[in-house]
């Protein structure tokens, strides 16, 4: 069974009832696909050269700019 809880920030997250043993109840929040092996197949759409901003930062910026 899931239901949602709110951490002490407000934070919602979904939690997952592991297991219930007498009044000890396991509760999980890892998603549901923590611990699996994960295959992904991409393909290249567009590329570009980097700004100067981004050599100078050391990363890529997105199309809204960035964040640190």
């Amino acid at each position: 069974m899931e239901f949602e809880a709110s951490g002490a920030d407000g934070h919602i997250m979904v939690v997952r009832v592991d297991s219930i043993v007498g009044d000890e109840i396991t509760i999980n929040g890892n998603h549901p696909l923590a611990g699996m092996t994960l295959d992904f197949e991409v393909g290249i759409t567009d590329v570009r050269a980097a700004t100067e901003e981004e050599l100078e930062h050391g990363h890529v910026h997105g199309a809204h700019g960035h964040h640190h």
